[in-house]
């Protein structure tokens, strides 16, 4: 059976190498790519269309369509994208939804099912280990993602640039930022630009540092979304900072994950961090974030199991 992993293409989705995994597992032949791959695709009324959505306006036949929302429009107009993608994307056999906010901003009103699958976190990032960290940079501090004036991140470098701090504590950033950025922090003491690696170097950059900045927009869509590094910093046992956007605090709240909340630029007060009481989360009981475990419990297998069965008996 042939599963096909339909995207829009202008993003990362941690999902597709995670749904593709658990599904390769179970015996599907897993392929993905944007429309203009799926175009080609030779199998389409053979297969089960997995669509991270965008505009999908028609599809051809195949033997089950997912419709899996894992976020909403970005940019001007965000509101008005989602409501023509409500009404003019084709229909599917099933929907999923990240998480219940995200379904109920889309608003569906139709005897479609939907399903919940929320975000997770490698399985192997439990297994992690101290002994596999040598060489790799740390800092008191460390920061995993998007670095962009639009995201607000050059008032949070400003503030920790400002913040009362001993001399020798050092925030270390991991991923590409902005050109404006970059040169303005540059050469701020105390303050290192690792760029991008690998996913497992950056956790294994986060595992050295003692504490995980989680920074997440307020805005939509992402007030709607969970906060992926939150949560895997939550896996690796560290003490998380975070500041006060909604999905930092839902996530946190719901899921049991220890953080120490603050402001919206984070670093405003250093001091109280130092004697706060926030300690480090217990991977153990982090357990269920694993992709393997969440997709299994959200359903979407029973969907696809029926679809193939009603294929080979009806």
């Amino acid at each position: 059976m042939k599963v096909f992993i339909l995207h829009p293409g202008k993003a990362n989705y941690p999902e597709i190498s995670a749904y593709s995994g658990f599904l390769t597992a179970h015996g599907f032949e897993v392929f993905d790519g944007d429309s203009a791959v799926y175009a080609n695709f030779q199998y389409k009324r053979e297969c089960v269309l997995w669509c991270i959505m965008g505009f999908y306006p028609s599809h051809a036949g195949e033997r089950l369509v997912i419709h899996d929302y894992r976020s909403l429009s970005l940019g001007k107009l965000a509101f008005v994208k989602d409501g023509i993608k409500r009404v003019l994307n084709a229909r599917s056999n099933v929907r999923i939804f990240q998480n219940e906010r995200m379904r109920e901003a889309m608003g569906f009103r139709d005897s479609i099912p939907s399903l919940l699958l929320p975000m997770g976190v490698p399985d192997w990032i439990f297994n992690i280990r101290d002994d596999d960290t040598k060489a790799t940079p740390s800092g008191k501090f460390c920061y995993i993602g998007e670095m962009s004036r639009e995201r607000g991140f050059d008032k949070v470098l400003a503030a920790y640039r400002d913040a009362a701090k001993k001399p020798t504590d050092t925030l270390v950033l991991v991923g590409n930022p902005e050109r404006e950025i970059y040169d303005a922090f540059k050469n701020t003491p105390g303050i290192q630009f690792v760029g991008r690696v690998p996913q497992i170097d950056a956790l294994r950059i986060v595992r050295r540092s003692e504490y995980a900045v989680c920074y997440f927009p307020y805005h939509r869509p992402h007030c709607f979304q969970t906060p992926t590094k939150l949560l895997e910093y939550a896996a690796l046992g560290k003490k998380i900072i975070c500041n006060d956007a909604p999905s930092n605090v839902h996530a946190s709240e719901e899921l049991g994950i220890q953080s120490f909340i603050t402001g919206k630029t984070i670093f405003d007060d250093l001091p109280a961090v130092a004697r706060s009481t926030v300690s480090g989360n217990d991977p153990d009981k982090l357990r269920g974030l694993e992709w393997t475990s969440v997709i299994a419990q959200s359903g979407v297998m029973s969907h696809i199991q029926a679809a193939i069965s009603m294929r080979a008996y009806g």
